[in-house]
């Protein structure tokens, strides 16, 4: 988890006219600085267990988040993206059209990610009787199904899956969001909508045996952190003179950059419910500041890059397994992974994903149907 033109919002096209343009500068930096983060975390989980390398993690691991606050960030920015355009929508039209809504989250994330995953499943066969510390015993039989139907985060959750499959697990927690993001959207009292996901994944989390199966599949899909995200996007549309006396004042400002500091200073252990919820509230709270005009980093760099955030995140695993086999060691892994994830996502971007984001019957001016959300943009 949504990375079209990756630019956060998008003016909606509606015949001649354009409705107001909702986007939102400096969602794009934290885009692009996830997808970075996520890679320095994997080079520094996978390179030295699979390869026996050095790779100098220090210096880099100082300024970016942990894999799994990455991926936070990634859920809260596709929770109030997509809560925001919903709401828009809603409040246009006086309904959400939830088909259209499935149509563009299909055209926006599946080809990809079926090109990616096909070509994984390739490499992991012809390479496994070599690499079975990388591909793992269990690939077989679990892995390459469950990541086929967006379901990845089920044998994670349950310790039979491989690194070079591990990440597709984010994207099968959006998917189930966003299977109820319309719905909830819809509802007439949306924050009570999205506080039922946020207890109902709670309950059953203090209702379950830790060591269960059942525990652990909930554990591996935080539903509840894109439904904080869309609450944010609720408060920050409807109440926003209030969030803003309250979330970006000098003093608040000053408590976030401290908060988010500490996210990326300390070791923070994933898959903890408490902690989870710290970084997704913190998080929140970045991206409402970002959306009250501070905290903002815009440039033409960071525009390209976001566009290629969803290309970055599904390909850094194979382009961390070539540089891992390559021998490669020291700090210029990591330059090397970034390298090789950003030329495949620029590659594939054009051919692959480009051509599913303007359905047919529109012109070239980019559409609502191609705003972008969390790791995959819209």
């Amino acid at each position: 988890m949504t990375f079209p033109s990756h630019l956060c919002y998008h003016p909606r096209m509606n015949g001649s006219s354009p409705a107001p343009s909702t986007y939102i500068p400096g969602l794009n930096a934290l885009r692009v600085y996830a997808a970075f983060s996520v890679i320095v975390a994997h080079v520094h989980e996978f390179i030295p267990g699979w390869f026996l390398i050095e790779v100098n993690t220090g210096m880099l691991r100082q300024f970016t988040l942990t894999g799994t606050g990455a991926v936070t960030l990634f859920y809260v920015l596709s929770g109030f993206l997509l809560m925001s355009l919903l709401l828009a929508e809603k409040s246009r039209h006086h309904r959400i059209d939830v088909m259209k809504f499935y149509q563009r989250r299909i055209r926006r994330i599946v080809p990809l990610y079926y090109v990616v995953l096909a070509i994984t499943v390739v490499v992991s066969r012809v390479t496994a009787p070599d690499y079975g510390i990388v591909f793992g015993r269990q690939f077989d039989d679990v892995q390459i199904p469950a990541a086929a139907a967006f379901a990845a985060f089920v044998p994670l959750a349950l310790d039979s899956i491989s690194g070079m499959f591990s990440h597709y697990w984010s994207l099968g927690v959006e998917m189930v969001f966003y299977l109820l993001a319309p719905w909830l959207a819809g509802m007439r009292r949306v924050p009570l909508a999205l506080g039922v996901v946020i207890a109902l994944r709670l309950l059953i989390l203090a209702l379950t045996p830790f060591a269960g199966s059942v525990h652990q599949i909930i554990l591996y899909l935080p539903v509840d952190s894109l439904a904080i995200g869309a609450l944010s996007a609720w408060l920050w549309h409807t109440h926003r003179p209030a969030v803003e006396r309250t979330l970006t004042t000098l003093p608040a400002r000053i408590g976030l950059a401290v908060a988010f500091a500490f996210l990326i200073v300390v070791e923070i252990p994933p898959h903890v419910v408490w902690t989870d919820t710290l970084m997704t509230l913190i998080c929140a709270w970045l991206v409402v500041n970002i959306a009250a005009g501070h905290f903002v980093l815009e440039n033409r760099l960071i525009r390209v890059l976001s566009n290629y955030t969803y290309g970055i995140y599904l390909w850094h695993m194979l382009a961390l397994f070539v540089v891992g086999a390559s021998g490669m060691a020291g700090v210029r892994v990591y330059v090397a992974v970034a390298g090789l994830a950003l030329l495949l996502a620029m590659i594939t971007y054009p051919l692959v994903e480009r051509p599913f984001l303007r359905p047919r019957r529109q012109n070239r001016t980019q559409a609502a149907n191609t705003l972008p959300a969390g790791i995959e943009g819209a």
